[in-house]
């Protein structure tokens, strides 16, 4: 029995689940392209804004319902929270905060073989209403290429606090 936990153990790590990691989201109308990252935390999937891949600077979270939030930043801040990985390449249940309105959003995501995401945002827990966007998953030389930086993840982690949980 033990070796089959540690086979079945090594399997998942090897070709399990594999969201964590930066994308690179799909612009839309006011939506600017930006690199994201998930990782996972107490067996549930979160997602963070690095910065916009023009490298504009960040901008306030002016839109927040949270009168004390608004003036933090649109980076370096959890905005996708709760998801949960349903079968091979699925994530359901998630939220997604949106800086440019203010909403929160339910999320759906598949993972392509290729590692990039369709990523369903919706207003209805269903996705019946909403959009699929193409999220394109980052090899290590693109992400040294476009000179990403990653803020302190002591601090991004700190911002899960923040959230209408």
């Amino acid at each position: 029995m033990k070796y089959l936990f540690l086979f079945l153990f090594f399997i998942d790590s090897v070709f399990g689940n594999q969201l964590a990691g930066i994308y690179q989201s799909q612009s839309f109308l006011l939506f600017k392209s930006a690199y994201v990252e998930f990782f996972e935390f107490n067996g549930k999937y979160y997602a963070y804004g690095i910065e916009n891949t023009d490298h504009s600077p960040p901008k306030k979270d002016s839109k927040n319902p949270n009168p004390y939030l608004r003036n933090r930043s649109d980076k370096g801040v959890v905005f996708l929270y709760g998801l949960v990985h349903t079968s091979a390449d699925n994530y359901k249940y998630g939220k997604a905060y949106n800086f440019y309105d203010g909403r929160t959003y339910h999320i759906k995501i598949h993972q392509r073989k290729n590692g990039d995401l369709d990523f369903r945002s919706s207003i209805d827990s269903t996705g019946y209403i909403g959009k699929t966007f193409l999220w394109k998953k980052l090899t290590q030389d693109e992400i040294e290429k476009a000179g990403i930086k990653r803020p302190n993840f002591h601090e991004v982690l700190n911002t899960i606090s923040e959230l209408d949980l």
